[in-house]
């Protein structure tokens, strides 16, 4: 049987329940000599309005009366017999009527609250006060079986209450708060419902009313379970602030029934998503990490076999477009062996296979040796190199070859996308806690792309890809630089192209 229904029947059944009690309680009440009271009022009555009796009239009266006291005796008692049946039927009727709300409380007892006991308590609260205040309403018979009919309904639903260990979310005040989005919200709820009884008490005494030791209590006790609703909130607010950490710690949050149920719910389902996602993405790297590291293996031997046997044929007797021809293909097969190369060690860095070294390295100097491998490039294309370094001489504590492969890598981009006969500035400034190292130049092509696609793997400037270059350059070294605890970024400002690398100095200070 649903809810609903359940209720219903209910609720119709204590409809006869309330006219029976009633009309039972109507039948106690009435007295037996009342019938008689009336008779002879009215016969004094016609005694008194009626003409004055002549003495023969009198006398027979009188007379009957005096022959027949006892019939007038057996009557008087048998009108005391009649209504004792109907006494007895009263009874009868309110039993009844006490039966059928047992029925109601223990058979069909509130399994969800409506008003809850608070509620109730309020309710009442609220009749006593408007009683103490003004004594004087008349109460009409309507507003009296509706009070009965709530008298049951209450029983009935206190009883459901009894049922449900007395839990504190059958109260109207707990649901009520538990609508309100924020918490401060929460506790005006809970304090304007503990202080609506305190005034209920407070007022009647300002006026010189007083109340009952029942009433006061009444009024008490509609306090009193508002007071237990915030003693529970602080409860579940603490066990929400344990949940935080345990979330933190990537452990099982423990839902509890209460006001944060359905945030520590999707705290645990949130723990739980992260730690798929995560366990995905380390099964997704570990993946293409041996994928590549296979392929890159596999790719080693007839690569390094392709360069080996190129050399043997370089001191045969060839041809002039044989010779070519094998240039060409020592040279398509140098460029695969290193893309092979940089991959794998790509791989092994963004898998956290292969640790950094932390060592104080002067940074100037490194930028300097690297531009001296790269002197003859530079002079061969037309350029010219810029320097503009705050300081010449900047230590800094990280991993040196890590490092010069990144200026490699950015200074080869710039020799090959740089427009002929322009410069390449490199600037070097310290800021509180960074390095910054900024590598710019003006590209000879348009840049119709946004930086972050540009340092994507395999991406490429040049999107007709007519130049050589793996596409790897400025992923190595965002990768690289994040490696050792810095940031890679690279800026597009018209056809200026700009590759910033900033590294951290904190390490510096303290050994300093």
């Amino acid at each position: 049987m649903s809810l609903m229904r359940r209720n219903i029947i209910a609720w119709v059944l204590i409809l006869p329940a309330i006219l029976l009690w009633i009309t039972g309680l109507g039948m106690v009440n009435t007295h037996p000599g009342n019938i008689t009271v009336e008779t002879t009022a009215t016969a004094d009555q016609g005694l008194g309005t009626e003409a004055p009796f002549s003495p023969t009239e009198i006398y027979t009266t009188t007379e009957e009366l005096a022959t027949e006291p006892e019939t007038f005796e057996n009557e008087e008692q048998s009108q005391q017999d009649r209504p004792s049946f109907y006494v007895t039927l009263g009874y009868v009727l309110c039993f009844t009527a006490v039966g059928i709300l047992l029925c109601l409380t223990f058979l069909l007892w509130q399994k969800a609250p409506v008003a809850g006991p608070d509620g109730i308590m309020y309710i009442a609260a609220v009749t006593v006060f408007l009683k103490t205040m003004f004594p004087y309403i008349d109460v009409g018979s309507w507003i009296e079986l509706a009070l009965v009919w709530l008298v049951m309904a209450s029983v009935r639903e206190l009883w459901g209450w009894i049922r449900c260990k007395c839990s504190l979310s059958w109260c109207a005040v707990y649901r009520l708060a538990r609508r309100v989005s924020k918490p401060q919200h929460i506790l005006t709820v809970y304090m304007l419902a503990c202080f609506l009884p305190c005034a209920m008490l407070v007022i009647p005494g300002i006026f010189g009313y007083e109340y009952l030791v029942g009433e006061m209590l009444l009024l008490v006790m509609a306090s009193v379970l508002p007071i237990c609703c915030v003693l529970q909130f602080g409860r579940d607010l603490a066990h929400f602030y344990q949940q935080l950490a345990c979330f933190e710690n990537d452990t099982p949050v423990q839902i509890r029934q209460g006001f944060f149920e359905k945030a520590e719910t999707l705290l645990e389902q949130l723990r739980i998503r992260h730690k798929q996602a995560v366990q995905t993405a380390v099964t997704s790297e570990r993946f293409k990490v041996e994928l590549i590291s296979n392929v890159s293996h596999d790719l080693r031997t007839p690569l390094t076999s392709i360069l080996g046997y190129s050399e043997l044929l370089e001191d045969q007797p060839l041809t002039h477009d044989g010779r070519q021809q094998l240039a060409r293909l020592h040279q398509k097969a140098g460029y695969m062996h290193d893309l092979v190369e940089a991959l794998f060690e790509l791989t092994k860095v963004s898998s956290g296979a292969m640790q950094s070294k932390q060592e104080k390295i002067n940074l100037i100097r490194l930028l300097e040796q690297t531009l001296g491998m790269y002197d003859e490039q530079i002079t061969g294309k037309g350029l010219s190199v810029r320097r503009h370094y705050q300081e010449q001489s900047i230590p800094v504590i990280t991993d040196g070859a890590r490092m010069h492969q990144v200026f490699a890598n950015l200074l080869e981009n710039a020799i090959k996308y740089a427009l002929t006969g322009t410069r390449i500035h490199f600037h070097v400034t310290v800021r509180t806690g960074w390095v910054v190292t900024r590598i710019s130049n003006t590209a000879s092509y348009e840049m119709d792309f946004e930086p972050e696609q540009i340092m994507e793997r395999f991406a490429r400037g040049d999107k007709a890809r007519s130049t050589q270059g793996s596409g790897l350059g400025l992923a190595i070294a965002q990768t690289y630089t994040q490696s050792v605890g810095g940031t890679f970024r690279v800026n597009v400002d018209g056809d200026q192209f700009s590759a910033i690398v900033e590294l951290p100095t904190e390490n510096i200070e303290r050994d300093l």
